[in-house]
């Protein structure tokens, strides 16, 4: 049997296995351990990392490590043998969850959804009143973080009702508290991007506003710059939506001096603020992007690269700069970094490596990438097709039958399971594997 040490990104990630020793050096890795280190030592952790991290990371790493004996769906169901001492402590927090009191109940609810247990957050948060959100901070704060979960989980259950969970907060929550505004940062962003609708962004940039003048005399400098920092990534969303390019620069210009401002103290401060920036410089390579400047795009990605080594999307990120400039070579270059880094996108990267490869002539390097793809993601169609298209010119006639045979094969279970596609890996594009990281205002 596998063990934890026979993969390097099982041992990198070994946190979501069985909660062992963080040796992984991402913010999530972090999250973790400060959300453990807050249950445990019975600490309120003032600010933490911004990502959430979806469930089909934690299934995507049990299956590319191959440690199926860690693939569970509730930390209860981890064998006995398996646990630490560390998954015995979590599963007796939730054995007895009931009696917990609302502030240790939070602790544990964050700690499973840093694991990614985001239904079992769900199933042990049941949906808090209106009444309760406003006349209880620990009560609108657990909302919050059920409602984060139910953001994450939208995709799986094609439904947008933590839209009415997270605007419930941002209505109700005492005026001026952390939670507020945070729902309502996020009540920004989602009608900004998901809905595109002006007038309701607008609205809640200005009731964000009220409430951070209600909130700040109470913060010191690093908090204050934090805030500001995540109060300008998302409300430049309204700039963007009105098309106005010069306050979309004025007002990332503002998060990111907010985000540079950030002299972090101890640990905790350390991993915030550095992610807090990468997080900034995405969406200032974005901007880039949008405002068709792929020499600064490239220059921010490259930074974010040198701040976050260990994450893949950001390596997927650059590979895709580096492929609109036509630096094809480089392109390929971190687009095979990205597939050692392990998921989320280790199936898109090999895909897109392939696609570089392809481009450049060399199509034995091409056909490998494509299988490599097809090794995780056996039914991306996309990969069967290009894989198709070369195999001809590869002299390789079994790989030719082969992928002909398997083409016509998802054709037919695309047909058959319309709405829902077979996985389709679009070129230049990162898709929803690469995406399963959303980011959130916590």
């Amino acid at each position: 049997m596998l063990t934890l040490n026979s993969s390097p990104i099982a041992w990198l990630n070994r946190q979501y296995f069985d909660l062992g020793p963080l040796n992984g050096g991402k913010p999530h890795h972090y999250g973790i351990e400060f959300s453990y280190n807050s249950l445990i030592n019975n600490t309120t952790l003032p600010y933490t990392v911004q990502v959430n991290v979806s469930p089909f990371f934690r299934e995507s790493l049990v299956k590319e490590t191959g440690m199926f004996q860690y693939h569970v769906n509730h930390p209860l169901q981890l064998a006995k043998e398996l646990r630490t001492e560390r998954w015995e402590k979590l599963c007796e927090y939730l054995s007895n969850y009931q009696e917990l009191p609302n502030i240790t109940k939070l602790r544990v609810m964050n700690l499973l959804r840093s694991l990614c247990f985001h239904r079992v957050v769900k199933e042990y948060i049941p949906e808090i009143s209106s009444d309760e959100i406003a006349s209880n901070v620990e009560l609108a704060t657990l909302a919050w973080c059920r409602a984060l979960s139910s953001l994450i989980t939208h995709f799986d259950d094609r439904t947008f009702d933590y839209i009415q969970e997270i605007a419930a907060i941002a209505t109700h929550a005492p005026s001026g508290s952390k939670v507020k505004i945070n729902a309502g940062l996020q009540m920004v962003v989602e009608y900004s991007k998901i809905f595109g609708d002006l007038a309701a962004a607008e609205f809640w940039r200005e009731e964000v506003t009220k409430d951070i003048e209600i909130l700040k005399p109470s913060l010191n400098e690093f908090e204050y710059n934090l805030l500001m920092s995540m109060y300008y990534r998302s409300v430049s969303f309204v700039p963007f939506l009105r098309r106005d390019k010069q306050k979309v620069v004025e007002e990332m210009d503002l998060c990111e001096s907010h985000a540079r401002s950030l002299k972090p103290e101890n640990e905790l401060q350390q991993i915030v603020a550095r992610e807090n920036l990468s997080l900034c410089m995405e969406s200032r390579s974005k901007e880039s992007i949008w405002l068709k400047d792929l020499d600064l795009a490239e220059e921010r990605v490259r930074l974010i690269v040198q701040l976050e080594p260990l994450e893949p999307r950001y390596h997927l990120e650059l590979a895709e700069v580096l492929t609109k400039r036509g630096k094809l070579e480089e392109a390929a270059k971190y687009y095979r970094s990205a597939t050692r880094l392990g998921p989320p996108g280790t199936p898109v990267a090999w895909f897109m490596a392939g696609q570089c490869h392809e481009k450049m002539g060399e199509l034995e390097l091409a056909s490998d990438c494509y299988l490599a793809s097809l090794q995780i993601e056996p039914e991306a169609i996309s990969v069967v097709q290009h894989l198709a298209n070369i195999a001809p010119s590869l002299g390789n006639p079994g790989l030719i039958n082969w992928s002909n045979l398997r083409l016509a094969e998802l054709e037919e279970q695309k047909q058959q399971l319309q709405p829902k596609a077979a996985p389709n890996f679009q070129s230049e594009s990162l898709s929803a594997l690469k995406r399963s990281a959303d980011k959130v205002l916590v």
